[in-house]
């Protein structure tokens, strides 16, 4: 006989949290939004910021992965594209932004400018060091730049009549803020460092530095590059996916299927974690039974959330999903539990039912280290989808689910494409400007949340959190009621 629970499933928004003590040094601005997005090694993979773009189409592509990895989050590219196109984009959020840059573009001096020229419109590079043998490991002996010839005349030239010989340099240098210091010393926008030999090993350019400065909470890796991670499905053709992504030294793996407690995440999980030395996310899952399955195949990071993203119909389809307060309540205390019983910590990712900062908050109290968010980013420039005018002449961006039939992203949901349903819709969504003007914002808003609530770490939110279902008449009264209001302005929640 079937089981039916006799509690009903909660939504993030039946939720509020209670004030609790705010001391002397517990204002937003000393809360610390800092977060574990996976494991990773004998550590964790932190981020800044508690926020993934997600692996959607019309949310993550090069542009925004940048952004929000400058931000402190992380963008999730999605798996529904070619192995080529994804990987080439991890390699341009890489290229971005680097410390010690490794594999540039190097010139040899016998290439002409017609050469250089062209390399500068196919790169959109304008600095290049020039070796003896044209490769990055040789004897450095000079450097050009798109300053350096005449686009006009000298495309017959080469390389080593136009490149300048006088260039400054570094030898030996392994501290990246040693190389910068130089660099700012010698007044120049790239410092070349080379060994004993005049070998040139790696170089570093000021435009690197000065993004760091304007984002100085960006998520990086070792090399100081952007972080980005990328998603796959469970099928087995996609294992020669990972292994390419993690060739582009993609940080994170992250398997997407709408249903995580099943044979086939079992084996791909257990697949990549025995052959790649990269973190990897599972899910989804609503339950606790949903998280102990991907605990027990190893996943480094477990995603929360079924049937509750905003143009989701699987619900209605289907009948199957949660509501995501539920979701959280069931399956954070088998972290706990979890964690409890192997010493071991598998950060949580909620993914979906979160419309701005209220339910963001709601979220990370009831036990998630990361949010997972699609319509929120897609209303941003920096997302993939369209930018374009409603019949209402209205700005909006183009925002579509990956179980639409535009996404055609059929092998997410098991389906054939001959016997293909829908398991979500196709629409748009305001455009609210550029991330960097609007997510600042929300995180004073997550920052002013923890603060209230007593907490200036997300691990102090996990822990001294408390939390309140909500009447429906305590919702209406914390709602805006009872006036017309004259400037009210919902652009971020």
């Amino acid at each position: 006989m079937s089981k039916v629970l006799d509690r009903p499933s909660h939504s993030l928004r039946e939720f509020r949290i209670l004030p609790g003590y705010t001391p002397p040094d517990g204002n937003a601005l000393n809360v610390d939004l800092t977060t574990r997005l996976c494991r990773s090694g004998d550590g964790f993979l932190r981020l800044h910021t508690p926020f993934l773009s997600a692996a959607m189409q019309a949310v993550t592509g090069t542009e925004m992965a940048i952004a929000i990895a400058q931000l402190g989050g992380i963008g999730i590219l999605p798996v529904s594209q070619t192995i080529e196109e994804q990987s080439e984009k991890i390699g341009r959020v890489k290229r971005f932004k680097a410390g010690f840059q490794t594999s540039i573009t190097t010139l040899s001096p016998r290439q002409t400018i017609a050469d250089v020229i062209r390399i500068m419109e196919e790169t959109g590079y304008s600095t290049f060091p020039v070796t003896d043998t044209g490769e990055f490991h040789a004897r450095l002996l000079g450097v050009i730049t798109d300053k350096d010839f005449d686009v006009r005349r000298d495309h017959a030239l080469t390389v080593e009549e136009r490149m300048r010989t006088d260039v400054q340099y570094g030898v030996d240098i392994s501290d990246l803020k040693e190389a910068n210091q130089l660099m700012i010393k010698f007044g120049r926008g790239f410092l070349p460092i080379v060994d004993a030999g005049g070998i040139l090993q790696t170089a570093v350019f000021k435009k690197d530095l000065d993004k760091h400065l304007q984002h100085p909470n960006e998520s990086i890796d070792a090399q100081k590059r952007l972080l980005v991670g990328a998603a796959v499905s469970t099928h087995p053709e996609d294992r020669e996916r990972v292994q390419c992504l993690v060739e582009h030294e993609v940080d994170v793996i992250v398997v997407d299927a709408s249903d995580g407690h099943t044979h086939y995440q079992r084996q791909m999980v257990e697949w990549i974690k025995s052959t790649c030395g990269v973190p990897v996310v599972a899910g989804n899952v609503v339950t606790s039974r949903g998280f102990e399955f991907l605990a027990e195949t190893g996943a480094d990071a477990v995603k929360v959330g079924m049937g509750i993203a905003s143009g989701c119909t699987t619900q209605e389809v289907k009948a199957t999903g949660r509501g995501q307060g539920s979701a959280l309540l069931g399956v954070c205390p088998a972290r706990d539990r979890h964690a409890d019983a192997t010493g071991e910590y598998l950060p949580l990712i909620a993914d979906g039912g979160m419309a701005g900062p209220a339910e963001m908050s709601v979220a990370l109290a009831l036990g998630a280290d990361a949010l997972m968010l699609g319509n929120f980013f897609a209303r941003y420039t920096e997302s993939a989808g369209n930018l374009m005018r409603n019949a209402a002449g209205e700005i909006v961006k183009e925002y579509w689910m990956e179980g639409s039939a535009k996404a055609r992203n059929h092998r997410r949901y098991a389906q054939l494409k001959d016997l293909f349903f829908e398991e979500g819709i196709t629409g748009y969504v305001p455009h609210l400007g550029s991330i960097f003007e609007k997510l600042p914002l929300v995180m004073q808003i997550l920052r002013s949340t923890l603060a209230t609530a007593g907490c200036r770490t997300m691990d102090e939110l996990h822990e001294k959190a408390v939390l309140e279902m909500q009447s429906p008449s305590a919702l209406r009264d914390s709602d805006v009621h009872d006036m017309v209001p004259s400037n009210f302005e919902q652009q971020i929640l």
